[in-house]
């Protein structure tokens, strides 16, 4: 990286501190690719490298007018997206100890009919594992599912048919229980 381009940096951190958000598009055209890169080589996952990022523009995005004093704004968007990889997997860490009788309130009796529910679940597309624990666990109508995720209701009612159907067969329930 050249120094102009260095500057380049440091002067967009100074915009956004000042609340000109449209600075982080400089940031951004700079360090996307290779920010993207470290996070996919942290976690071998190219969708948990796009919530990293998610994750450090959101944290950019909060941090105000304390950019102003970042003095090696690069050094600090990977510091930020190693940071926001140990937060994931510490968070995603404590989500799989708890396993879902904690979404439950603890409603299993069998400890082995909780961890094959949790791996089932877990054994779901994303999208149709999202859906499926925000009905269940969260109690969202497919409404409210369409809103948070940002896709329609008819989109949010196909996932979940759809997720609870492979659920079902991996628990070796019949489809029309």
């Amino acid at each position: 990286m050249t120094q102009a381009d260095q500057d380049s940096l440091r002067n967009a951190f100074r915009m956004l501190a000042g609340g000109r958000m449209a600075a982080l598009e400089t940031v951004w055209q700079e360090l996307a690719r290779p920010l993207h890169g470290y996070a996919f080589a942290l976690t071998g996952d190219a969708e948990e490298a796009d919530d990293i990022l998610s994750d450090v523009v959101a944290k950019l995005l909060r941090s105000g007018w304390r950019l102003r004093w970042v003095r090696r704004p690069k050094a600090y968007l990977f510091a930020a997206v190693r940071n926001a990889t140990r937060d994931r997997a510490q968070r995603h860490a404590r989500a799989e100890a708890a396993g879902p009788e904690s979404y439950h309130g603890g409603a299993f009796r069998d400890p082995a009919e909780a961890v094959a529910i949790r791996a089932a679940v877990m054994g779901l597309p994303g999208e149709q594992r999202e859906a499926v624990v925000l009905h269940l666990w969260g109690g969202l109508t497919f409404g409210e599912i369409g809103r948070t995720t940002g896709v329609s209701v008819a989109t949010a009612t196909s996932r979940y048919r759809y997720g609870l159907g492979k659920l079902r067969r991996a628990l070796g329930e019949s489809d029309d229980e």
